[in-house]
């Protein structure tokens, strides 16, 4: 027969080790949670972005008017001015014709043009910016800042006293203005045709005014 012998001995542990593995396990956790909360935090920081702004951008406006003395026979001092928000190249067709008799809702005009130096007379002021392209348009050479005005194109135009006036007609001096914002510069170069040195027109070849 087999005999079991057993040990009534046992092992006793020491109180300070267990107490020091004790402290090094909450240590451990703690410094686990420590880090978990900042890469948490990490996370959030990276992921955290502005809600978005909406800007609304208003174009500038072009805009242009006639200025001119008039005392019923005599047209003269006529410039242009820049009435827009942003500076404008400006150029001005010249239209003269016999101009029926009527209200504004019936003006027609007559198929004969009146001859210069026949039935009236202009004169255009010289040397003020204003060149004449080969399209017919009077061209300011250079821009107009807002609220200023083009120099003098026409200094005066009147109807000659022997001219030949049809039956029911009048004399009818039109400038028809327009304005072009004049940054970029290929607003101008494309839309007027024209060629430009540094920032002065120097020539243009669009499209013929009509009437000219």
């Amino acid at each position: 027969m087999i005999h079991h012998q057993y040990s009534d001995k046992y092992v006793r542990r020491n109180p300070k080790r267990l107490q020091g593995h004790r402290r090094f396990v909450t240590l451990l956790v703690s410094l686990l949670l420590v880090l978990s909360f900042a890469v948490g935090g990490t996370l959030a920081f990276i992921m955290t972005e502005t809600s978005g702004k909406k800007n609304t951008f208003t174009p500038a406006q072009v805009s242009c008017k006639v200025n001119e003395d008039f005392n019923g026979t005599v047209k003269s001092s006529v410039t242009v001015e820049n009435t827009g928000e942003t500076d404008a190249y400006i150029r001005a067709a010249v239209s003269i014709t016999w101009m029926k008799n009527e209200d504004a809702s019936d003006q027609t005009v007559a198929a004969r043009v009146p001859a210069e130096g026949v039935d009236y007379d202009i004169a255009y002021l010289e040397n003020t910016g204003w060149m004449k392209g080969g399209d017919g348009y009077w061209y300011y050479q250079t821009p107009v800042a807002p609220g200023a005005d083009t120099g003098v194109l026409i200094r005066e135009c009147r109807q000659l006293a022997g001219a030949n006036v049809p039956q029911g007609y009048h004399l009818s001096v039109e400038i028809v203005a327009s304005a072009i914002q004049s940054s970029p510069a290929a607003a101008v170069t494309e839309n007027w045709h024209v060629t430009l040195d540094g920032d002065r027109i120097v020539s243009a070849q669009g499209n013929e005014v009509t009437g000219e």
